[in-house]
């Protein structure tokens, strides 16, 4: 079983202010956590922090005590919703392990928070240094102690702490190390990384991550290689095309030809008709979008918040001018980070073309007749593509995320939560974040729940 701790950025910021405030003494801070429990993994997703105050407590560089009183709305929450709590503290002095202290303190403290809750789902215990990195425990309902294999911070850039798993071809992956240095090579071996959509952009994205050496990829696609798809998808071929060849086994099979010893999980089904996918994209690392559905796309954003995965879509557009020309064509690439703004909330859809969508999926007899009386947006579902186009927007969106866990450019990530292509005005811009999504901010960390992700319409999936 494994553990792992996911924080966003923002309150992994708040945390570190807190915790070290510049006067060397220890601080203590709590978290109302939601939970990611699967048959192989728990976790914790910090939901909502509570800062204790320094001046309520006694503080030394080696100690700390605090009013335990001043938790119990918080630990109350937890039992209601069936979250868990998160306990961070300080070591301004250095010390990078759990003292004998910390066992003691967690031994009385988390006792009586599992006599409160409705089940034993564990409960974590940290330490934040000085530096940011985080080193967390489970404490279990008998008291004992274990590690937790991994802690993510998701913000502008993403952090991962815990031991990485090596393996795999070195020789093969020489040449990525000595472009992004080793540390980023082994990271990139212990990454899940889940791509939606295995077509124009989708096939150029994950050809890249195999080849960068990532450690596991799931893919998913609905649909079949058809002949009309041979002009963008790599890999694919005429008789993958005429034999009705599934698009993740044309990828699944490729990967394998290459050798990196990248582990495939292959999903040929639709991300909102499939809970298992769901569960595989929660569990991920990181999430690639590279699907023209809007509600696919409002499903990995709410995915990407409620479980702490940063999120990066894609988007290829181009208009015709109705005389058998191209008006324009351009390309956007956006990093989604929880709490921050969503594809929602910077314009690339709106909530009448995501209903719309989701009634022609779900009953397109209702969907034409409220098309008919003006009641719903038109759907266009077929919009052409380019393979030129695909590559550098594909390239983009895998340069973005390597961005992300290893900051190469010279301006901070902060200034591109979008990057924009014309490919008709023959420019590239960025942007900086736009506003924030509420809906999506109080679901920050929320983990599971009922309904799924909060959405009845995925009800019937749980």
């Amino acid at each position: 079983m494994k553990n792992i701790l996911r924080i966003s950025g923002e309150m992994h910021a708040q945390l570190r202010a807190h915790l070290h405030p510049g006067d060397f003494k220890e601080a203590i801070a709590f978290a109302l956590c939601g939970r990611l429990c699967t048959s192989t993994h728990n976790g914790l997703l910090v939901h909502k922090l509570l800062l204790i105050p320094h001046d309520l407590c006694i503080r030394k560089g080696d100690f700390i005590e605090w009013p335990t009183d001043y938790i119990d709305d918080l630990v109350d929450e937890a039992v209601e919703k069936d979250m868990g709590i998160l306990k961070i503290h300080s070591h301004p002095d250095g010390y990078d392990d759990f003292s004998d202290l910390d066992d003691e303190s967690d031994r009385i403290l988390f006792p009586s928070i599992y006599a409160l809750m409705n089940e034993e789902a564990p409960h974590f215990s940290a330490i934040m240094y000085s530096d940011g990195g985080i080193k967390a425990r489970v404490v279990h309902v008998d008291n004992e102690f274990q590690p937790v294999d991994k802690v993510s911070v998701v913000g502008d850039q993403v952090l991962i702490f815990g031991t990485l798993e090596n393996g795999g071809n070195v020789e093969a992956n020489l040449r990525n190390m000595q472009t992004f240095g080793p540390g980023t090579t082994n990271l990139l071996k212990s990454l899940t990384i889940t791509v939606i959509g295995c077509s124009g952009t989708g096939s150029i994205v994950i050809e890249q991550l195999a080849r960068l050496g990532v450690g596991k990829l799931v893919i998913a696609d609905p649909d079949q290689i058809e002949l009309k798809n041979l002009n963008r998808i790599l890999n694919s071929s005429y008789s993958d095309a005429i034999n009705g060849a599934e698009k993740v086994a044309v990828m699944q099979r490729a990967i394998s030809a290459m050798g990196f010893d990248t582990k495939v999980i292959a999903f040929g089904s639709l991300l909102q008709e499939d809970a298992a996918l769901i569960e595989a994209a929660v569990m991920s690392d990181f999430i690639v979008g590279a699907v023209d559905s809007i509600e696919g796309r409002s499903i990995l954003n709410t995915i990407s918040t409620m479980y702490l995965v940063p999120y990066i879509d894609m988007g290829v557009k181009l208009v015709t001018d109705k005389k058998g020309g191209i008006d324009e064509i351009s390309a956007s690439v956006h990093y989604l980070q929880p709490g921050k703004s969503s594809l929602l909330s910077r314009g690339v859809y709106t909530l009448k073309e995501l209903a719309a969508e989701g009634l022609k999926r779900t009953n397109p007899e209702m969907y034409d007749e409220q098309r008919k009386n003006g009641y719903v947006v038109d759907v266009n579902v077929e919009s052409p593509a380019v393979i030129p186009i695909n590559m550098q927007t594909a390239s983009l969106a895998v340069l973005e995320f390597l961005a992300r866990l290893h900051p190469y450019r010279y301006d901070p990530n902060a200034r591109f939560a979008q990057t924009n292509i014309s490919i008709s005005d023959w420019e590239i811009w960025h942007e900086v974040e736009g506003p924030d999504d509420p809906y999506l901010k109080k679901l920050v960390g929320r983990g599971n729940m009922k309904p799924m992700l909060n959405s009845p319409n995925l009800n019937e999936l749980w």
